[in-house]
């Protein structure tokens, strides 16, 4: 009877462990503005030198909303890769957006014809 407790307290003890080990991740998640003071533009492919993203990362998109828009096709590197907004994305226009970043490949392009294709995409893990 006591090794069934000792089993119970061992699952509880390693349950616990485990969130608070995922609330320090948390805890230390970073935010980033995409392209620093540039914001979400063209030639981004240097920006993330020396930034160590994980996940529950904020990023942030600034951008003028008359001049760009985004779209985050997370996991999706067909999509990225041609340039192709799938159906029933979202395409933001703020001018402000966040995204927490997720496991896997994280996506974003521009929606506007020809600015993808121009280079305003950046993919990350």
């Amino acid at each position: 009877m006591s090794n069934g407790r000792s089993n119970n307290a061992m699952v509880a003890s390693m349950l616990l462990f485990s969130m608070f080990i995922f609330y320090l991740e948390m805890v230390h998640a970073e935010t980033y503005t995409v392209g620093d003071e540039n914001g979400w533009t063209y030639n981004l492919a240097g920006w993330t030198q020396g930034k160590h993203f994980k996940n529950g990362d904020k990023v942030v998109f600034k951008y003028s909303p008359r001049k760009h828009d985004m779209v985050a096709v997370i996991g999706d590197k067909y999509a990225y890769d041609k340039c192709i907004t799938p159906p029933e994305t979202i395409v933001y226009n703020t001018g402000n957006d966040e995204f927490l970043l997720s496991g896997g490949v994280n996506y974003f392009i521009s929606n506007i014809p020809r600015q993808c294709e121009a280079g305003l995409k950046r993919g990350w893990p």
